[in-house]
């Protein structure tokens, strides 16, 4: 599920990679592509904005549920165990911002699993009711006013100025610049995705889908979805039935800030990406489809590797240091480029995974937590049965 996730998630980040989103009107239209590139655009914000990341966040949550599962007799010690965790993971996402892409979400994934911990203990009702809460949040602070924005991306404004680049658009620099003008705009860049991830109501919709993924981990529907076969297909076609029309709503407005934009994205994203989520479990489920899933299992279990190594290899493609192609491209070209990097990771985990017990960032991750050395290779028997 992490692996398939992946995917959307490429697609959605595009638009930032390729520097499209930040092109003025006159430059969108200018590309030759702009007739497919409106249509393309429209699309990829029904059908994949927001639903992945939704998709992975849940996960998170599961993840959660089941690492407390195991150290449950000793509280205390997980909850120091999961702060170091969740601050080498603040960490790595500082790292990835500054030197690959600005638009970073991991940490914020490491500030909302931060605020897991104080719903261990809680009941189930209360940790659904604080998911469903979470999840509303947005609407019911926009209904109240909109939230303030632009105090935290004032500090990247400042931050550009006295690196010298103020008069200088950050496209092009992105696309023309040298490394280190890169990495110093990617720097001041940060504090507005940050500003962003608040004022859209966004780090709300992340902090509730980890509470609905621990609710779904504590009650172990994870490890059932074969007893849950007939509840698990109406879910996906109520999912996909509810979703699609939302979306596209969502999709039409999603540029207007109005009341109806925020309330399609409260009511239709969650169930288009549960839609999409039980789809692939039912796939899975079938033996006959089973193969064709487990393709992306070897890109999930390299999630944060994967992630990281998005950015990587899309920076070496659109940014100045590389071919350059940020702000020439829009969605009729950059979406191809987005599928083609995900297929190139699809052979290269599985190959990896061969030979290793983890992906190299997960291995970092989980040395740097326990603070200790962890073998990564695997032993000779595992590697011969995997290959055979």
């Amino acid at each position: 599920m992490r692996g398939f996730a992946l995917l959307g998630i490429v697609l959605a980040n595009m638009i930032s990679y390729s520097l499209y989103l930040y092109l003025p009107d006159a430059a969108r239209a200018a590309l030759t592509t702009a007739p497919t590139d409106r249509v393309l655009d429209f699309l990829e914000l029904a059908f994949v904005e927001s639903k992945f990341y939704t998709i992975f966040s849940v996960l998170f949550g599961v993840g959660f549920a089941i690492l407390f599962a195991r150290t449950r007799p000793d509280s205390l010690a997980f909850h120091w165990f999961f702060l170091r965790r969740m601050g080498w993971l603040f960490l790595i996402g500082l790292v990835h911002a500054v030197f690959f892409w600005h638009n970073d979400i991991l940490a914020a994934y490491a500030v909302c699993g931060v605020l897991l911990l104080p719903m261990m203990r809680a009941r189930d009702r209360t940790v659904l009711a604080g998911s469903m809460l979470a999840l509303c949040a947005p609407a019911i602070l926009k209904a109240l006013g909109e939230i303030p924005r632009g105090a935290i991306a004032a500090v990247g404004m400042t931050l550009q100025e006295r690196f010298g680049l103020a008069g200088i658009s950050r496209v092009e620099i992105w696309s023309e610049g040298t490394l280190a003008e890169i990495v110093l705009t990617n720097a001041s860049a940060w504090f507005g995705q940050v500003d962003y991830v608040i004022a859209s109501g966004m780090i709300f919709r992340i902090y509730g889908c980890f509470l609905l993924g621990l609710w779904i981990g504590r009650r172990d529907l994870h490890a059932a979805v074969h007893r849950h076969a007939a509840i698990i297909t109406r879910i996906a076609v109520l999912g996909i039935a509810v979703g699609v029309p939302l979306n596209l709503v969502y999709a039409a407005t999603f540029d207007s800030g109005s009341w109806l934009a925020m309330i399609v994205a409260t009511l239709g994203i969650l169930p288009l990406s549960a839609g999409y989520a039980c789809a692939l479990i039912r796939l899975w489920t079938r033996t006959e489809h089973g193969r064709l899933v487990k393709a992306f299992a070897a890109v999930g279990r390299m999630a944060l590797t994967n992630y990281v190594g998005q950015s990587a290899l899309c920076m070496l493609i659109f940014r100045g240091v590389g071919l350059g192609l940020g702000g020439h491209v829009g969605p009729t070209l950059y979406l191809p480029i987005g599928l083609g990097v995900y297929l190139l990771q699809l052979p290269i985990s599985r190959a990896w995974l061969t030979r290793f017990q983890f992906g190299p960032l997960e291995w970092l991750w989980r040395m740097l937590t326990y603070g200790r050395w962890i073998p990564l290779a695997r032993p000779a028997i595992e590697r011969f049965g995997a290959s055979a």
